[in-house]
């Protein structure tokens, strides 16, 4: 086949495959998640590894292969298109406040995520670095109107917690190592499990995120407005 037929010929199944939905970038190399350069590692221990993902505009991840169970927290969601490298591409929207679970121990997944929308996609997610479960306890919350479960899994549970101003969540005991992921702004009081009485007052953003250990736990919003938080815990 002449050079000129080999172009036209390239050409076309390129154009074939686009207006299939099917991919074209099946030979772009992918790297592991958390070495994916918009995937920001900003706390690790031995159970996870909790990174920011921030996504500008129009900007592109590149392909990064997922092999543990993952857990993603939606901050701030916009419109995004989601490629594989041996799937139809997915045109979809990550939304504000939503939680997404990623089975993956023992099936990996390969994706690339561009911004499609008009404001900066960011994410908190982590990777929960042993196989589970661990079998830490049976991880539950106070059965009041502050906690609602958003996340059931074998290895993690999570919980939306909502506190108006001067709230508590009330003291409760947390079994298994976890992770905590902040959407408001403001003031919040952590009680000290080794001194009765002691506080630790702690001023959050959305997205902080915060380790968290297994213990009795009292957290009240010690601000003018409601404090929102997932709070997650492996099992």
């Amino acid at each position: 086949m002449s050079t000129i037929r080999k172009t036209l010929f390239s050409t076309l199944l390129c154009s074939t495959l686009l207006s299939a939905g099917l991919p074209t970038q099946a030979a772009e190399k992918g790297v592991a998640t958390d070495l994916e350069p918009l995937h920001h590692v900003i706390l690790e221990n031995k159970y996870v590894t909790v990174m920011r993902v921030l996504i500008q505009p129009g900007q592109s991840t590149l392909f990064h292969e997922q092999h543990l169970d993952y857990v993603n927290t939606h901050i701030e969601g916009s419109p995004v298109k989601i490629e594989y490298p041996d799937k139809p591409v997915n045109m979809t929207e990550m939304k504000s406040g939503n939680v997404k679970f990623g089975e993956h121990q023992g099936k990996s997944d390969t994706d690339k995520v561009t911004n499609t929308g008009n404001n900066v996609n960011h994410q908190v997610a982590f990777e929960i670095n042993i196989p589970g479960p661990q079998h830490f306890g049976n991880a539950s919350r106070p059965a009041n109107a502050a906690f609602s479960q958003v996340l059931d899994k074998k290895t993690v549970r999570g919980w939306k917690v909502t506190l108006k101003p001067g709230a508590s969540t009330g003291e409760y005991t947390q079994h298994g190592p976890g992770v905590r992921v902040f959407f408001t702004e403001g003031r919040v009081l952590i009680a000290d499990q080794t001194h009765t009485n002691r506080v630790k007052e702690v001023w959050v953003h959305p997205g902080d995120a915060f380790l968290t250990e297994p213990g009795k736990v009292d957290i009240t919003a010690a601000s003018g407005e409601n404090i929102i938080f997932n709070d997650y815990e492996l099992l």
